[in-house]
């Protein structure tokens, strides 16, 4: 995703999750901003960030501590 960003001159939304250890410094996160013009209904947009699995699959450790990890920080 972040290369097609380069490449096309373009953008995503995403968590704001970037590590620019692993990433480098070309891309930066903009809060999105609700402006109203698509569901005036709800007061805030939000996103819902998650993760799928094999049914009945047990992470690994590495897993466990990267789910870990995302709770922390969204907390």
């Amino acid at each position: 995703m972040l290369n097609l960003m380069i490449g096309l001159n373009g953008y995503t939304l995403c968590s704001g999750l970037i590590c620019e250890e692993l990433n480098g410094s070309d891309y930066r996160a903009v809060p999105f901003r609700n402006d109203g013009r698509f569901d005036d209904s709800q007061e805030e947009n939000q996103m819902e960030i998650g993760y799928v699995t094999r049914k009945n699959l047990i992470l690994s450790k590495l897993g466990q501590e990267y789910v870990t990890a995302l709770r922390q920080y969204l907390e």
